[in-house]
């Protein structure tokens, strides 16, 4: 049976929260809300080996379900059985967030913008997804239960207005993005607050996510710890301060709506850095270095581009936008698949790039698991992965003379098996740079990339933020940095629920100050 309650158990997410930016802010004085959640409670960094892909980060967070299991890395996945690639976002994953364990036992529950996750039927209370949130591709669609709570939360936030990132945007644009983000955290703490007031929820989740669109978005601009953005300030200067200070003052005025009662939590899902795309590079990689084998040919000669590198080349990435903008989403994807599966003899391929603008991916052709494998796992496969490193290793910035990857990482040795089969065998993460690398040099050759149409400068670090305060937490200042999956059997443990088999990591029971009943996996 469920433990009494004395108050709600909120769970506030901080889309993209910087860590560093946090930690620094908050030292300085700059975020008071979170500063003093910091001061009362137990707080720390989240990392390891379930934030190594960005994209999966919030499924897992609210699931308790790592990487590994729902296999989420990317928008682009493999699709098993074949060569092809289809669209992939979180919420078809089917992972369900931790708030599904309290369907059926009447507790009330408010959820507004979880990201990559819908509403869950069969439970007492008010869930809104897709209001306002980071933009997406493909995009998600507005989802609410009851059908009613999206005119609620209209008339007290007024019109869904989805803001995504401009590539390419001029000061004046990034400026009125800025604006329009910072105005629209302000109408949805309003509105939250509104709502509260009118009901008692035991579990409330809310996320704000406008320092994510709009970190990417100014990014380029800032003034902080990571030093001066390569572009001029424009006044742009102290925009990511400003869209954290924004986000600051609605969690200091939701906190201080709540009981005193209340158990909050905070939770950020990755921080940012430099980085340009390098999809292309690791293509042209693959291929020069006679990984990836092209129909009807032999190995790529040495300083050869790639057939997609050669075809993006020839048409500029302002006019590939525009086509893509004309094509309908289904119609795109199929056209991607099946260019991608005809991109190789696989009879001859032993491992090839899967898409990913950042973090790069590369799987083997593992005989037994794709369709024409050409490597026998055990030691062959970790031949073929072995060569892998050297190879990107070898990488040098045709410029700086410097390393351009930083680390490599084969998932299958450091993830809790069973893996599942979309999960990439090599992660690449290239260093951290603030211009596109576009010549890139290996001992046999040189490989090449035109600028990417996704033209952004910043991407995502493989850590995050964590704090919890109130009443059931013990002060305890910065602890030892732990795995994002135990916040989902935290919140339950919290809410005197137990945990179900399928989260695999235990509750921070030692963040506790009397670890609730029954809270052992079922």
């Amino acid at each position: 049976m469920p433990t009494e309650r004395r108050g709600p158990v909120v769970l506030i997410g901080f889309d993209a929260g910087d860590p560093d930016l946090i930690e620094r802010w908050t030292g300085e004085g700059h975020l008071p809300a979170i500063a003093s959640l910091m001061a009362r409670g137990t707080w720390t960094r989240t990392g390891g080996v379930d934030l190594l892909c960005e994209h999966g980060i919030w499924i897992s967070l609210f699931g308790g379900v790592s990487w590994a299991q729902h296999g989420f890395h990317f928008f682009r996945h493999p699709v098993i059985g074949s060569y092809g690639l289809t669209l992939a976002r979180g919420a078809d994953f089917e992972v369900k967030p931790f708030w599904n364990e309290l369907a059926g036992t009447g507790r009330k529950v408010f959820v507004l913008d979880p990201p990559d996750t819908g509403p869950v039927p069969g439970l007492s209370g008010w869930q809104v997804s897709e209001w306002a949130t980071h933009s997406h591709y493909p995009p998600l669609s507005l989802a609410a239960i009851p059908a009613g709570a999206v005119g609620e939360i209209e008339r007290r936030f007024g019109p869904r207005e989805p803001i995504g990132e401009t590539i390419g945007a001029t000061v004046e644009q990034d400026r009125d993005t800025l604006e329009r983000l910072l105005a629209r955290v302000a109408r949805k703490g309003k509105a939250v607050r509104d709502l509260l007031a009118q009901d008692r929820y035991e579990l409330i989740a809310v996320t704000f996510a406008e320092a994510h669109t709009g970190g990417h978005q100014v990014w380029e601009y800032r003034r902080d710890a990571k030093g001066d953005g390569p572009r001029p300030a424009a006044g742009l200067g102290d925009g990511l301060l400003r869209l954290y200070q924004a986000t600051d003052r609605e969690i200091g005025a939701l906190v201080a709506a709540l009981p005193e009662t209340a158990d909050v939590v905070l939770v950020s899902s990755v921080g940012f850095y430099s980085s340009y795309p390098t999809e292309e590079l690791l293509d042209s990689f693959c291929r020069s270095l006679g990984y990836h084998v092209a129909p009807g040919s032999g190995p790529a000669p040495e300083g050869r581009r790639s057939l997609i590198g050669m075809l993006r080349g020839l048409v500029p990435a302002s006019a590939r936008e525009i086509v893509n903008r004309l094509l309908p989403i289904s119609i795109q994807s199929r056209l991607v698949s099946e260019k991608f599966a005809a991109s190789a003899d696989w009879s001859r391929t032993t491992a090839y790039s899967t898409p990913g603008y950042y973090t790069g991916t590369i799987r083997v052709n593992l005989r037994g698991r794709e369709p024409l494998g050409t490597v026998e796992p055990g030691a062959e496969y970790e031949a073929v992965l072995d060569r892998l490193e050297a190879d990107l290793h070898a990488l040098r910035d045709a410029e700086s003379g410097l390393p351009v990857v930083a680390r490599t990482v084969r998932t299958r040795a450091v993830l809790p098996p069973p893996v599942n089969d979309l999960v990439p065998d090599l992660l690449v993460f290239w260093g951290e740079h603030d211009r596109p690398l576009t010549r890139v040099r290996h001992p046999r050759l040189e490989l090449r990339q035109a600028p990417h149409a996704f033209h952004r400068g910043s991407h995502h670090t493989t850590t995050g933020f964590l704090v919890a305060s109130g009443p059931s937490v013990r002060t305890q200042g910065r602890v030892d940095d732990v795995s994002p999956l135990a916040v989902a059997p935290t919140m339950l443990q919290l809410l005197g629920l137990p945990v179900p088999a399928r989260m695999r990591e235990a509750a921070l029971a030692e963040w506790l100050v009397t670890p609730a009943a029954g809270t052992g996996p079922l």
